[in-house]
């Protein structure tokens, strides 16, 4: 039967992530340090853990949706798609940090170049 509820330790290991998740979107957007997709992505995978450690028995309604025959099996395919969008969310995030990481070393070099001549031409005008 799939709405048959028999809770364990693993559920409320994955109801206390799923709130560590939410909080952690939260505090993302209070502090209006990061981006909405991070928070959307926070928001999306804690909601998704507290639905699993509250109905316990939700993958035998995705299996049969999905035409498994094995809740293991449906437990498998949903996590293996969320782990593929977080990583290639987190992969994409990555490769824009280094493109800013590389624009900031170019700009910082460039300051420093133009100090330096600055103090060069500095010490000129003391030494005449």
């Amino acid at each position: 039967m799939v709405f048959q509820y028999d809770y364990s330790l693993v559920n409320l290991l994955a109801l206390v992530v799923g709130l560590a998740f939410l909080f952690n979107g939260y505090v993302i957007v209070r502090s209006e340090r990061e981006s909405l997709e991070l928070f959307v992505m926070s928001l999306l995978i804690g909601a998704g853990l507290i639905v699993v450690a509250l109905i316990p028995n939700v993958f035998q309604l995705v299996a049969n949706v999905l035409g498994l025959e094995l809740k293991a099996r449906a437990i498998l395919v949903i996590s293996n798609l969320t782990l593929f969008v977080a990583v290639t969310y987190l992969l994409n995030r990555i490769g824009h940090m280094y493109d800013r990481l590389s624009r900031l070393n170019e700009e910082l070099s460039l300051l420093r170049s133009e100090l330096e001549e600055q103090r060069i031409d500095f010490e000129d005008r003391q030494d005449d």
